[in-house]
């Protein structure tokens, strides 16, 4: 009998090991090229256009080397008109997102504050971040600033290309601990992590490893099924789950009295909740009104009628259409144009009936057009699927003396295959 086991376990064995093999062969023999993917056009055009709309988003520098420090900074604003199907931020995260851990995070600031646990965010209003990144491993990566909220999942926004030289083994990330000793994280407790890892492996093998060779796990579960467990249960079954269940306890809490020996100041996983005041609300004398909004599919282009108010005390000129992070511009939005902003989210097909200025206390009706390839590109006009078909983003003036104005707005679009 006992031959017979050992005979099906080494059948297993090799079953197992020509996988292996297999595998391996596959990988070597398959061109595998990296892939240079914009994950978040998988996004549904609502969630990027309606809830968090980016701006001012700056990369600095476009070249890291190794160990050297990096900064992404910029400002959102939670639209007024937050989708229905997406959870509130009344719980929310500021994160990073990249294709790995590419830098480590060594700090996060909302509107100034330090940042490092999750809170509440208001609807409406606008916040500033600056983020401080240590480069890690050299490469060519997408980095996307990204908010994760309760309940709708992260939220990205515009992202960059980062270049990071040099080499990964020369890494290093110190940290001094509360006893005043200083570690490398990168390195720290290695073995130790491989240790437990491969112990666990071991004990989770060899338990099923019993059960697949006294019998296999089809014939158990038949005879289970017609004759109940009493002839699958026999006296070495009960001292095997005894023994591993009694090292399995033994394990945990000698891990755990040790640890607390060997590192007996720690500090817990932070569960509170952080409060981020948003930014003050800056006077705005523009007032816009969307009347109407229709999407030219064969033309790929969002055309817009709205009602615009100049409150102020100068003229004001539209030059900036921005949604999704991709920024529609004409020449005014060129003048104003970061020359740092990833190119392919550029698009200069941003035009007005009427070019000129609107007067201060006037109200016109301007009609706008944002047209370019990129609203395929960026899979914006899927937006014409959504259960809400409607549109969001910011638009911008400036008046005569430089000073911006931003306005978030909204409207529901029809979409048409001829020019109305």
């Amino acid at each position: 009998m006992k031959l017979k086991n050992i005979f099906k376990a080494g059948v297993i064995g090799l079953y197992g090991a020509a996988i292996g093999a297999a595998s391996l062969v596959l990988t070597v023999a398959v061109d595998v090229s990296p892939v240079a993917a914009h994950g978040e056009r998988s996004q549904e055009p609502f969630l990027r256009m309606r809830s968090i709309q980016w701006y001012d988003m700056k990369w600095q520098p476009k070249v890291t080397k190794v160990n050297d420090i990096a900064t992404m900074t910029g400002k959102f604003h939670l639209a007024e008109d937050w989708p229905r199907a997406v959870g509130k931020p009344e719980r929310a995260f500021f994160n990073v997102g990249s294709p790995s851990p590419v830098f480590v995070r060594l700090s996060t600031k909302l509107n100034g504050e330090p940042t490092f646990i999750s809170g509440p965010l208001v609807i409406g209003r606008d916040y500033e971040f600056e983020v401080r990144l240590k480069a890690r491993i050299p490469g060519r990566h997408h980095m996307h600033a990204m908010v994760n909220v309760k309940d709708a999942g992260p939220i990205a926004g515009p992202a960059a290309w980062m270049n990071i030289t040099g080499s990964w083994d020369d890494f290093t990330n110190p940290i001094k601990l509360l006893t005043g000793e200083t570690i490398d994280s990168e390195t720290f407790n290695l073995s130790n992590g491989l240790f437990w890892h491969i112990l666990w492996i071991a004990i989770g093998c060899f338990w099923i490893g019993i059960f697949v060779a006294r019998p296999m796990f089809l014939p158990r579960s038949r005879v289970l099924l017609a004759f109940g467990d009493d002839l699958l249960l026999d006296p070495m079954d009960r001292k095997i789950a005894i023994g591993v269940a009694v090292l399995t306890c033994a394990l945990v809490w000698g891990g755990y009295r040790y640890t607390e020996n060997k590192h007996p100041y720690t500090i817990p996983i932070q569960a509170g909740e952080s409060k981020v005041a948003p930014l003050p609300v800056e006077p705005n004398p523009v007032a816009i009104k969307v009347t109407h909004a229709n999407y030219d599919v064969p033309g790929r282009a969002l055309r817009i009628t709205m009602d615009i108010t100049n409150n102020g005390d100068s003229d004001i000129r539209i030059g900036e259409f921005t949604t999704a992070g991709v920024r529609f511009v004409n020449e005014l939005g060129q003048q104003h144009l970061d020359p740092d902003y990833p190119r392919e989210l550029v698009a200069t097909g941003l035009t007005l009936d009427e070019e000129t200025g609107i007067q201060p206390g006037e109200t016109r009706e301007v009609n706008l057009e944002a047209k370019d390839a990129l609203w395929e590109i960026q899979r914006l006009m899927a937006l014409l699927g959504d259960p809400e078909s409607r549109f969001g983003g910011l638009l911008m003036t400036w008046d005569e003396e430089g000073n911006r104005h931003i306005n978030s707005i909204a409207g529901a679009v029809i979409p048409v295959f001829t020019r109305l």
